[in-house]
């Protein structure tokens, strides 16, 4: 379709597609490399949070060229059309809402998703068991109604998780929709009152495009708490998309990678049936056995949302002469860039099956590597450890050497004159 048959809505329906899709998309085509991380800003251009631009920065094309590509590989994305669409707010934002919609705003740039699913938890819930968890559906308009059943006690709440916005029914069929960054801006004031109750605010990236692996209550790369674990995970040679502080002294870390390598051979659809989540989350929970919390549990985890306050139990502190008497910490964005990680990829695909796009493309490579004689060095096997012989072992040696000095006559005579 060319740029004159494109409509404005389509216009608008392509300039609000998933960021990691698009730029998902553009490593494929081979436009971009994994391991380019798409800019918040460069010239004029906004590649990190506008599809468009970030085609544009990839490509070296133009605003029709970038439309017409958009439009030929996300003919059939319903991205926008599943969004719950919040009404901006009407009144003046205070000067810490407008603080907390610009961490939304890095955060979900940084994530590269305009799907993110917003769950309310109970402050006695356990945040690593999500799997599952017995979540209330909750409508918006009931979510921004003054009662939400706060009051009730801790002991009627046991085993319950919180509420789940967005599942609501449409022409008879439960359908969910999601918040996209201008959504869960426009919930600023809702949510910062359900936080001031004493519910944690989580909101899960939708892996429409790509997977997110986290690692909760993260550690560095040497199994040790520190400061900004972060680091040294970057010196390692990964590449974090975000990382959070979550408490006083907890952080989360997550990495981005493409879902494409993790579809099964002749797979078609969308649905978790076509990938192996089963080896990636495999991968997922043996990266927090080694560097997070072991007990976390289900690949598609809720993190925390930058700007609001952890108001579990065990993190309040007393602080004296104020008038709320005890204080939560804030969540901070710790590290941002939205990027794909080669190093989590390689990783993960090494406990996936072999049947899945990334490893069959990968045994292609190394064939055809092999046959034009190159070798790349992590290919060539190290070299074997010379260890002691055993009796057996210098009896046939004995037994071989007599032997072949009695098939060369010459060579047993130059031996016994050296």
């Amino acid at each position: 379709m060319k740029m004159d048959e494109i409509s404005k809505d389509e216009i608008a329906r392509l300039r609000r597609l998933d960021p990691a899709g698009v730029h998902a998309a553009l490593i494929a085509s081979g436009d971009l490399s994994i391991n380019t991380a798409i800019p918040k800003r460069i010239g004029n251009l906004r590649p990190a949070e506008n599809a468009i631009d970030a085609v544009k920065f990839a490509k070296k094309c133009d605003y029709n060229q970038a439309l017409e590509w958009l439009h030929e590989h996300f003919a059939h994305d319903q991205t926008a059309s599943r969004n719950v669409g919040i009404k901006k707010v009407e009144r003046e934002l205070f000067d810490s809402e407008i603080v907390i919609n610009r961490l939304v705003k890095q955060q979900m740039d940084a994530l590269g998703c305009s799907e993110a699913r917003i769950t309310l938890m109970f402050k006695e819930a356990d945040e690593t068991s999500q799997q599952d968890a017995q979540v209330e559906i909750i409508s918006e308009s009931d979510l921004a109604a003054a009662h939400l059943g706060q009051d009730e006690e801790p002991e009627k709440r046991k085993n319950r998780f919180g509420f789940l916005a967005g599942k609501r029914m449409e022409n008879g069929e439960k359908v969910e929709k999601f918040y996209n960054t201008k959504d869960i801006q426009n919930s600023v004031g809702m949510l910062r009152h359900r936080n001031g109750e004493g519910l944690n605010v989580l909101m899960t990236p939708m892996d429409r495009h790509c997977f997110y692996i986290l690692v909760d209550d993260a550690l560095d790369r040497h199994g040790r708490e520190s400061e900004s674990p972060v680091k040294s995970w970057i010196d390692a040679g990964f590449k974090p998309c975000l990382a959070l502080q979550t408490s006083w002294n907890s952080h989360q870390i997550i990495f981005r990678v493409p879902k494409e390598p993790f579809r099964f051979k002749d797979a078609v659809g969308n649905d978790d049936s076509c990938f192996d989540r089963s080896g990636l989350h495999q991968y997922f929970q043996s990266l927090n056995r080694d560097f997070g919390d072991h007990r976390i549990s289900g690949l598609r985890h809720g993190i925390r949302l930058a700007g609001y306050r952890n108001v579990k139990p065990k993190h309040a502190r007393e602080v004296e002469g104020k008038a709320w008497g005890v204080e939560y910490p804030f969540v901070q964005i710790k590290h941002s860039e939205s990027t794909f990680c080669e190093k989590t990829l390689n990783d993960a695909l090494k406990m996936c099956s072999h049947h899945v796009v990334g490893n069959i493309e990968r045994t292609k490579q190394a064939l055809l590597n092999h046959r034009n004689g190159v070798t790349r060095p992590q290919q060539v096997m190290p070299p074997r450890s010379i260890r002691p012989a055993s009796a057996l072992g210098r009896m046939i040696s004995a037994q071989d050497a007599e032997r072949a000095a009695r098939q060369d006559p010459e060579k047993q005579e130059k031996a016994r004159c050296r």
